[in-house]
């Protein structure tokens, strides 16, 4: 795309003033021609961030709903103007995907596909579903001799549910699915690349917005508190493991996902997305608090942007998950890693000190805590 020197997107974004304990509106207007942005506070008309190059803000970061660090200031953006609108989010849309049961084995390929497909994945969790759910579901075959058989299955184990958003992506996810029976799939469609048969075809898509709507309440949403599709936590005999915003914003949940269920010890017993504020940040990671030089960069990280936490254990349950675990994603460096454990999560997907792919637990006595602090709190805020 070429750009003209005077092309800008404004975004409507909000900021919260610890000082004046308010939330102040601002507008962050971004320069694609040489990655340069403005924030001005448009009520009393003057400049919070002069226009300055900021190597590190890319335009795929500019999602209404995402959270962008510009210089240690966290900017919410909630909207913005019709003609970056018309530019940037021509057609977008959401729509709900379901990983039917499978083998966790394959969710990290499943879930590569479709960030390479050019979808964003803003919502993510594991679940049961109830088999009322699984007859909302497949309504369209309500009086079909396959309906018993469909919702036998569809409840008889785990699945995986996404908010996908990209252009058209009601139709596009459809089209990526391809036809319902895998022998009549196109090539390179999930089914044809993974399913078995009618019945274990992988995964489910809408058929319009009103249904991926009504499923995404369903799926993601809560009835007086309490998520209609629980969270998979145990708390018990686990570790904490988050995917850190860089590492999603490159596209690398699958690969990591994958990396975790083929090493032989392990299993991902609970999985979701969240968009974790500063103050939890900080309470989180408060135990590196004066140990660390990274703290604060670390807090103001794992706030930029959404994160999924796991909740991994050991399927030998003579081996601590904890311990284990943090072979597999090697020391905090990065580089340290690559050096030596050339192999682990940190070494493959980490960046920095800070933008390390992962965050996860360091003391064996943290592991329940540390998954709690995000399935329990942060869910139920």
């Amino acid at each position: 795309m070429v750009y003209d020197y005077f092309d800008k997107y404004t975004f409507l974004c909000e900021m919260y003033d610890a000082d004046a304990d308010a939330i102040i509106e601002l507008v962050l207007n971004y320069f694609p021609f040489d990655n340069s942005c403005q924030v001005l506070n448009a009520k009393k008309g003057h400049n919070l961030v002069r226009r300055v190059q900021l190597p590190t803000l890319k335009l795929e970061m500019l999602q209404i709903g995402n959270i962008v660090n510009i210089f240690s200031k966290l900017l919410l953006i909630t909207d913005c103007a019709p003609a970056t609108r018309k530019t940037l989010f021509n057609k977008v849309e959401s729509t709900f995907a379901m990983i039917k049961p499978v083998s966790p084995d394959i969710h990290g390929k499943i879930i590569t596909y479709i960030t390479k497909k050019g979808f964003r994945i803003v919502r993510l969790k594991n679940g049961k579903i109830s088999k009322e759910l699984a007859m909302t579901m497949y309504s369209n075959i309500a009086g079909s001799s396959m309906l018993p058989i469909v919702i036998d299955y569809i409840t008889s184990g785990e699945v995986v549910g996404l908010e996908l958003v990209g252009p058209n992506a009601v139709v596009e996810w459809r089209r990526c699915l391809g036809a319902t029976d895998p022998i009549d799939a196109e090539p390179g469609t999930l089914r044809k690349l993974y399913g078995e048969n009618k019945l274990r075809n992988i995964a489910h898509g809408c058929h319009s917005g009103e249904d991926a709507r009504m499923m995404l309440e369903l799926f993601f949403g809560y009835d007086k508190g309490i998520p209609r599709v629980p969270f998979r936590s145990t708390l018990t005999d686990c570790t904490c493991c988050v995917i850190k915003p860089h590492a999603v914003l490159d596209g690398n949940v699958g690969a990591i996902l994958e990396q975790i269920s083929t090493a032989g010890k392990f299993h991902i017993s609970a999985m979701a997305m969240f968009s974790v504020k500063l103050p939890n940040a900080e309470e989180f990671y408060e135990v590196y608090k004066g140990v660390i030089p990274e703290y604060e960069a670390s807090c103001i990280h794992l706030a930029e942007g959404k994160c999924l936490a796991l909740e991994v254990k050991c399927t030998d349950t003579s081996l601590n998950s904890v311990t284990e675990f943090r072979k597999l994603c090697g020391p905090r460096d990065p580089d340290l890693c690559r050096q030596l454990y050339p192999d682990s999560i940190r070494a493959l997907y980490g960046k920095t000190l800070v933008h390390n792919a992962v965050h996860c637990t360091d003391l064996p006595e943290d592991g329940e805590t540390e998954v709690e602090y995000f399935f329990k709190l942060l869910a139920n805020e």
